[in-house]
């Protein structure tokens, strides 16, 4: 244990430069990988790559201010500080707000967060670097249940949309808002009904933003008609196969 407890702290004052950095790179670089892989499962805008490069670039605009602050005087802190302005850019870049419903939050202080965990490993810490990428991770995969215990299960029921084809154009927009709200390919299907097309939908009522692509769609000008189920919704506590956390 003795010989362990050395390297769970500044890794700058155990390691020669050109090692420590390698080893502080390649850590940063598996630590946004774990946090990217999560984003990339649920299909969020931030996947492994950009959470991945996010991190190694964090990491290396701080190593570069440590190092240029060894060869002449300055606040090695500039450089790394300028790492939280930036990200800002890149986190409002993944969310979305539209008609009073705001997408991509999380994502958007995921990024946040990564950049953090990205600075701190720069600095040398690469164990407090790999410890909070897995409370990190932890929250993000546990949030969900944590969500279902406070705000109780979706209730789920169905809808059915009537439009006209329009040439394949009503397809696509009712499919571009479906997957703009995150709506899973399992939770609809088409048919056909006479001269129009037909979509059955399986949503969540319960939770209002899980039911807001209802109103983006009865705004498409193809859309004739739009069924909803008034029988009593029935909770579910897989939310997944039906709109994708």
């Amino acid at each position: 244990m003795e010989t362990i407890w050395p390297y769970l702290g500044d890794l700058h004052a155990l390691l020669p430069p050109h090692l420590a950095g390698i080893v502080l790179i390649l850590c940063s670089m598996l630590c946004g990988m774990a946090v990217g892989l999560e984003r990339e499962v649920k299909d969020k805008p931030a996947g492994l790559k950009t959470v991945a490069l996010i991190s190694v670039g964090s990491t290396i605009f701080t190593l570069a201010s440590m190092l240029i602050v060894s060869h002449s005087f300055g606040d090695p802190a500039r450089i790394a500080a300028q790492v939280v302005t930036g990200i800002g850019f890149l986190g409002a870049g993944a969310i979305i707000r539209d008609r009073g419903t705001v997408l991509g939050l999380t994502t958007g202080a995921t990024i946040w967060t990564v950049a953090a965990i990205g600075v701190l490993i720069g600095a040398g810490y690469a164990a407090a670097g790999i410890v909070l990428t897995v409370v990190v991770v932890g929250m993000l995969t546990g949030v969900r249940l944590l969500e279902v215990m406070v705000l109780r299960a979706c209730r789920l029921t169905s809808a059915r949309i009537l439009y006209q084809p329009d040439g394949g154009k009503a397809f696509l927009a009712i499919l571009g808002i479906l997957d703009q709200y995150r709506v899973s390919d399992e939770a609809w299907t088409t048919s056909s009904q006479g001269d129009l097309e037909v979509i059955d939908i399986r949503y969540c009522h319960y939770h209002r933003e899980h039911r807001a692509f209802l109103l983006q769609l009865s705004r498409l000008p193809q859309i004739v008609e739009i069924q909803m189920d008034r029988s009593a919704p029935r909770q579910d506590e897989s939310e997944e196969s039906i709109r994708e956390a």
